[in-house]
């Protein structure tokens, strides 16, 4: 019996496709249907002519299906056939057939507005489940419901039943105004969409044929720079506004100080929200999902100079004497506070002379997109502290009942039942506020990119600082929750005037060594 090799099932488990390895037929591939004759089961067979592919026989079935069917004589029995005439009749009749049963075959389509529906509903009990995060899933709907419903409009497709092979060939010249990148991820759910109308069969079967129906998008290297770094002196002109100009507009009003408690409150989370973006590196999605339970903050303390000289100064005016490093008796020698050298950045134990309180958060945080968890060290201490203490005396003061306790999130809004504020209210008062500085001149922009800041920026700003300053790859991989090969890709964008003298440094004087090659076969 002839072995098969590889094989795939077909018209949806109707029979398979396959190809024989072994025997006298080694080599040619068959559709195969099981059936049952006199109470037995039995396999039925049809060689498929001028098949060399898995892919090609698959395309066949239908034909051989119905062939098989109807009694039609092979190809190779016509060729064989010594009356012409009834062969072509019998291929014509063949071919009637098959038109007519792939005709009555076709998937029954639905509407437009009905396939985007069960799609979204298929990904909305996926987000319930915790499958998929809750801004994946906004994604997929803005694309779903937006942009793929336009372009059909567009097109006048109003049936899934209507969709061809070439009905997205003018989608990215429709979507033209958006980036690739954006093109790109809009093609991908789209992608989603079709396949999901394949397996509900509600376009036809051979629509997609194993792959896809959409344009390729092309992303180059600058297309990946639409979250551009913020430089030093736009960081502080926006920090610097958020904090004395735009977080006290609500207390102005006619003249007169007047606090607005919902708008007082929601630009003081905002200031505090931008600073621990940029400072962690963390995404947009993941600050406002972070809770109090997940922050821990350590006092590492810090060495200051002028502390130590004085209280080295109080204990030498009460008499004591002079401070050593070490005992005399073991070569120690009076210290010289102002001639020392010492690491402002250094962490410094309990107790000793100069410390000053420096508090370190650390963040532990799960990216909804890579589902990896990672701890984040970052110097949010004092701000965190600050916000905690802001948060406490405005719900004393106005009496919000809400509890806050560790499972709060850090961003929460008391007037809505302690949920996070939502993303897109963040998003708009960072773009007004940007564009406002940008319209007057405050903002330079980023060197190699002409795009406006967004909140991405932080985290972009986040990770070519730590690349300047020549943080470990891997740790700052790990720390911002991507691998290696995509940080380089997305993230390094750096100015290269900033590392000039490291390139342009010359060894004057020195010879440059080098090993000498050792010849085996002399």
């Amino acid at each position: 019996m002839a072995t098969i090799g590889e094989k795939q099932q077909v018209l949806n488990g109707r029979g398979i496709v396959g190809r024989w390895d072994e025997g006298t037929s080694a080599g040619k591939y068959f559709y195969r249907e099981r059936i049952t004759e006199d109470g037995k089961r039995k396999y039925k067979y049809r060689v498929l002519e001028g098949v060399t592919t898995l892919s090609e026989a698959t395309e066949k079935a239908a034909e051989a299906a119905i062939a098989m069917a109807t009694g039609a004589p092979t190809e190779a029995q016509q060729r064989a056939s010594n009356n012409p005439l009834e062969a072509l009749e019998a291929s014509t009749r063949v071919q009637a057939q098959l038109l007519g049963t792939i005709k009555q075959s076709k998937a029954s389509g639905i509407s437009i507005e009905k396939a985007t529906k069960e799609f979204m509903k298929f990904h909305e009990k996926r987000r319930r489940a915790d499958v998929i995060a809750e801004a994946t899933y906004e994604n997929k709907r803005g694309i779903i419901e937006n942009h793929l419903t336009d372009y059909l409009n567009y097109k006048s497709i109003t049936s899934t039943n209507q969709l061809k092979r070439t009905t997205f060939d003018d989608y990215l010249s429709f979507r033209a105004r958006a980036t690739r990148l954006v093109q790109q991820r809009e093609c991908s759910v789209i992608g989603e969409w079709l396949k999901f109308l394949d397996d509900h069969e509600y376009i036809d079967v051979r629509l997609l044929r194993g792959r896809t129906i959409l344009p390729r998008v092309e992303v180059r290297q600058t297309d990946r720079m639409a979250n551009p770094a913020i430089n030093p002196d736009d960081w502080r002109a926006i920090v610097n506004y958020i904090r004395n100009e735009w977080r006290h507009e609500p207390l102005q009003g006619n003249g007169v100080q007047k606090k607005v408690n919902k708008s007082w409150f929601y630009r003081n989370l905002f200031w505090h929200y931008v600073l621990l973006s940029k400072n962690s590196g963390m995404s947009p999605e993941e600050v406002l999902k972070l809770k109090w339970k997940n922050v821990e903050i350590k006092d590492v303390g810090r060495m200051s100079k002028s502390k130590r000289a004085q209280e080295v100064e109080e204990i030498r005016a009460e008499g004591i004497g002079d401070i050593y490093d070490n005992p005399p008796e073991e070569g120690g020698v009076p210290l010289d506070v102002e001639n020392e050298d010492i690491d402002s950045n250094a962490w410094i134990t309990e107790g000793a002379m100069g410390r000053e309180e420096r508090l370190v958060s650390f963040i532990y945080t799960i990216r909804s997109k890579t589902k990896e968890p990672r701890e984040i060290p970052c110097n949010q201490g004092k701000e965190l502290t600050r916000w905690m203490k802001f948060v406490r005396e405005h719900m004393d003061e106005h009496n919000i009942k809400w509890e806050l306790n560790a499972d709060s999130y850090v961003f929460a809004n008391p007037w809505n039942e302690m949920k996070p504020v939502h993303l897109r209210k963040v998003q708009q008062h960072w773009r007004d506020i940007t564009d406002k500085l940008s319209k007057e001149g405050k903002l330079r922009g980023h060197r190699f990119s002409d795009k406006p800041y967004t909140l991405y920026s932080m985290r972009s700003t986040f990770i070519e600082d730590h690349l300047l300053k020549g943080t470990d790859l891997f740790l700052l991989a790990r720390i911002a929750g991507h691998d290696v090969k995509e940080l380089m890709q997305s993230y390094e964008r750096l100015d290269i005037r900033t590392r000039a003298k490291e390139i342009t440094d010359i060894q004057y004087g020195k010879k440059k060594s080098e090993a000498k090659t050792v010849n085996l076969f002399d």
